[in-house]
């Protein structure tokens, strides 16, 4: 059973608006070749990071929404520290929206 995630990846800004696609085309490519799929997928641009990361003072910050099998998520976060042209990146499970409904009095 899949399981919902949420990864904010950071992406170096050295390239162009190119070879940021490629860059996250792969990297859902790689989710989906773990067994998972992607919800949804936004580019949030071009920022200034708050302080240097591998001499980089920018980074473009990219949104994914995907559901992965719990037990592929090493993998996957294995894939994200060997892919050079990522900064950083978090990924966080998407709580259930029921659990956030307050309680019937």
């Amino acid at each position: 059973m899949n399981r919902p995630y949420e990864a904010l990846v950071i992406v170096k800004s050295l390239g162009t608006e190119d070879e940021l696609a490629k860059t996250v085309g792969r990297v859902e490519e790689a989710i989906k070749r773990l067994g998972g799929s992607i919800d949804s997928s936004r580019s949030f641009g071009r920022r200034r990071l708050a302080y240097r990361i591998l001499r980089q003072t920018e980074g473009y910050y990219h949104l994914l929404d995907f559901q992965l099998p719990p037990e592929q998520l090493g993998e996957l976060k294995r894939q994200f520290r060997l892919n050079e042209t990522i900064l950083r990146f978090l990924i966080l499970v998407k709580s259930d929206a029921r659990q956030l409904q307050p309680a019937a009095a």
